[in-house]
């Protein structure tokens, strides 16, 4: 008996292990086959430093209703510098379109700057609410506050 349920505690933690490592991150999107040509139209004209495609540190995506769309909502942040250097991504699958916001924050001033990225019309307000929730962690803190029709 405590044999099969160690084998079943090791598939258990196994599948976990497996569906953390598929985790959909900014930098996944940044190189994967689907989104890296919606990436890199998000962030022309942008010079975006080198964590963002390489690996900040992220937390899991959060799916949002934009009108009739879904979206899922990343954010990411300079790997020991998380104050400083932020970005949060709105990506939808089905479209292929990709927005976005980077922040920066100077330490002596506190003063944050927001860098918006291919934020189109039906965006322009709903999006870019999300995605400063994103930011701010609003997003984590209440998910189902942030679905608009």
């Amino acid at each position: 008996m405590l044999k099969k349920i160690s084998v079943v505690a090791l598939l258990l933690a196994s599948a976990g292990a497996w569906a953390q490592g598929d985790m959909m991150t900014v930098s996944g999107l940044a190189n994967g086959a689907n989104s890296k040509a919606a990436f890199a139209k998000m962030t022309e004209g942008h010079k975006l430093p080198e964590w963002v495609a390489k690996g900040g540190t992220g937390s899991p995506a959060k799916s949002v209703k934009l009108g009739n769309d879904t979206w899922q909502v990343l954010s990411s942040c300079k790997p020991h510098d998380c104050g400083a250097e932020r970005v949060a991504i709105l990506w939808s699958p089905e479209k292929k379109e990709m927005t976005g916001v980077y922040s920066t924050v100077k330490e002596d001033s506190a003063e944050e700057k927001l860098v918006w990225m291919n934020v189109s019309d039906d965006l322009s307000i709903d999006g870019k609410t999300v995605l400063f929730a994103a930011l701010s962690g609003s997003l984590e803190n209440h998910p189902d506050a942030f679905n608009y029709k």
